[in-house]
C-alpha cells in the first residue's frame, strides 16, 4: 500500500509540476513577450493573444495545430530533465502533463461535449474545468494562467504571484504587456 501511495504522490506531483511551468509559460506568452519577439512572436505569441480575443479560434485547427508548439517545448523541457536528473515518475507525469496541456486547455473550451471520462476528471480538477478555465478570459484577464487543472491557480492568485513577477520584471527594466 505504502508502494502505491508513493507512486500516486510522484504522479500527482509531476502532474503538478507540468501545470506550473505551464502556467509560467503562458504567463510569458501573455504578459512579457510581444509580436515582435523573432520567431516566437508570430508563431506564438500572435496565435495565443488571437485566442484570447476569440477563445475558440484554435478550436477550428488541427490537433497537431492545436498542440504542436507545446509538444516541442514539453519534449525539450523533458529531455533536459531527463539529461539533468535521469528518469522518474515525476519526470514521467511532468512529461505527459505537459504534453497534453494544450489539449486539455482545448477541452476547457468545450463544455459538456467532451467523453464522460474527462467530465469526471474535470469535475474533481484534475483536468482544468470550463467552468475555472472561463476565469482567465473574463476581467481581470491577468489570472489562472495554469491550464491543466483547477488547482493552482487560486492558490497562485491568492499569493499574488503574477503581480510580484510583474514587478520584479518591472524593477529590472522590462516592461511587461500592460505598460506598452
Amino acid at each position: 500500500m505504502d508502494a502505491v501511495l508513493l507512486l500516486v504522490a510522484q504522479l500527482l506531483v509531476g502532474w503538478i509540476i507540468a501545470d506550473l511551468v505551464g502556467g509560467l509559460v503562458h504567463w510569458i506568452e501573455d504578459r512579457v513577450l510581444t509580436e515582435r519577439v523573432p520567431l516566437l512572436g508570430r508563431h506564438v505569441v500572435a496565435p495565443n493573444r488571437r485566442h484570447h480575443a476569440e477563445p475558440m479560434a484554435f478550436a477550428s485547427g488541427s490537433l497537431v495545430e492545436r498542440n504542436g508548439t507545446t509538444w516541442a517545448v514539453a519534449a525539450l523541457a523533458s529531455l533536459l530533465w531527463l539529461w539533468i536528473a535521469g528518469p522518474s515518475v515525476i519526470w514521467a507525469a511532468a512529461t505527459l502533463g505537459g504534453a497534453v496541456s494544450s489539449h486539455v486547455h482545448y477541452l476547457a473550451h468545450l463544455p459538456k461535449n467532451g467523453p464522460r471520462f474527462v467530465r469526471v476528471l474535470q469535475e474533481i480538477g484534475l483536468l482544468q474545468s470550463p467552468v475555472h478555465h472561463a476565469g482567465h478570459h473574463r476581467p481581470p484577464s491577468d489570472r489562472r494562467y495554469c491550464v491543466l487543472t483547477d488547482w493552482l491557480n487560486p492558490v497562485l492568485d491568492a499569493v499574488g504571484i503574477w503581480a510580484l513577477l510583474e514587478r520584479g520584471l518591472r524593477r529590472v527594466g522590462l516592461p511587461i504587456e500592460a505598460d506598452r
